[in-house]
């Protein structure tokens, strides 16, 4: 710990980013795009990743967060880091450090823990996003979910962006994509289920993302992925050229989540002119539909519970048997990419919402 307060060091900017998370993320792409576009405009601020078992942090990892805030007066923690340490951030302001948690996914939605941890999750993630100065969520949706969760008013939405690409060509048959963690808020075991009833139609599918830490879910998803006939590949991370390879070749995004507070792949979707199918009640609603709604736009896509395996059955089965509601959403998702904002946008809100 410094002896010298932040602020009489004069004023200066930083985010403090996780360090070494497995494979790439929503959330790690929406930092690491929010970076590039800050440094694209000039603005200094440095950019710390914090190693760590967050958010179960170790107290070495307590330490290096707190010697982290200690060196800047105006700090954007990342919410898997900030919502679980509210000591080091309440030790931060009283230090004359002004700071922000910027929360991607509220640490109890994640998931694969147990009611007791759940609880203390909850708790600790309540203390410190009314302990930091400013809050900001990537949805509305978000937004308000965190008023539900914690009473905590007043926080700012910054959705994410971005990139438009070239429309993808499709295959014959139709291909499904799932791209996300294997994990059990990704949920693939209920589109497996439900693809599983849908073996006398034409169809392939792709599971692109890394495995989540649970080994056993891991190794659950990819034996019902090799009992469907060879009709679907369990692909692990991709990126770059590969990613955009298998975009191409999409015609339909699925994303059967038990939680999502924006759900970026689907505004990516939308970017190469595919239609998804969504969980209702989440925050990838407002990815499908943005302001396209309200502005009269045709569906491209629509939302399913996301834990019923028979409603993704059927939602599946009338996409592959109607081709006139495939080219409809289709013609919906070629739409909606002109209501889609960039990353320009999304940094303009992110500076707006700190005061920057």
């Amino acid at each position: 710990m410094t002896s010298t307060s932040a602020r009489e060091r004069g004023p200066s900017r930083a985010l403090i980013l996780p360090g070494d998370l497995a494979g790439p993320s929503g959330g790690n792409h929406y930092n690491d795009r929010v970076v590039r576009e800050l440094d694209a405009r000039g603005l200094a601020v440095a950019v710390e990743r914090l190693p760590g078992a967050w958010p179960r942090p170790a107290e070495p990892d307590r330490s290096a967060l707190r010697e982290a805030l200690g060196r800047y007066t105006d700090v954007v923690v990342d919410g898997i880091i900030g919502s679980a340490a509210p000591e080091e951030l309440a030790w931060a302001r009283a230090h004359g450090v002004r700071v922000a948690v910027l929360v991607h996914l509220p640490l109890p939605a994640e998931g694969g823990t147990s009611a007791p941890e759940r609880r203390l999750l909850e708790e600790t993630e309540r203390a410190a996003l009314h302990a930091a100065d400013t809050v900001v969520a990537t949805s509305d949706w978000a937004r308000d979910d965190l008023l539900r969760r914690y009473g905590l008013a007043g926080v700012r939405s910054v959705p994410p962006g971005v990139d438009l690409a070239p429309p993808a060509a499709g295959s014959t048959p139709p291909h499904l994509l799932l791209l996300g963690a294997v994990t059990a808020r990704k949920n693939p075991l209920v589109l497996l289920d439900a693809l599983r009833t849908l073996m006398d139609r034409p169809w392939t599918a792709s599971l692109v993302g890394p495995p989540g830490p649970d080994e056993g879910y891991v190794a659950t998803v990819r034996e019902r992925s090799a009992e469907l006939d060879g009709r679907v590949r369990v692909l692990g991370p991709c990126r770059g050229e590969d990613l955009e390879e298998i975009w191409g070749t999409t015609d339909l995004l699925t994303l059967p989540s038990r939680a999502e507070t924006y759900g970026m792949v689907v505004t990516e979707a939308l970017a190469h002119g595919i239609p998804a199918l969504v969980p209702a009640r989440t925050g990838a609603v407002e990815a499908l539909l943005g302001s396209g709604e309200r502005d009269g736009l045709p569906p491209a896509g629509a939302t399913v519970d996301g834990a019923d395996p028979q409603a993704w059955s059927t939602a599946l089965a009338r996409w592959l048997d109607d081709e006139d509601l495939r080219r409809a959403w289709r013609a919906g998702a070629s739409a909606h990419r002109d209501r889609l904002r960039g990353w320009a946008t999304t940094a303009t809100d992110f500076t707006r919402a700190l005061r920057w």
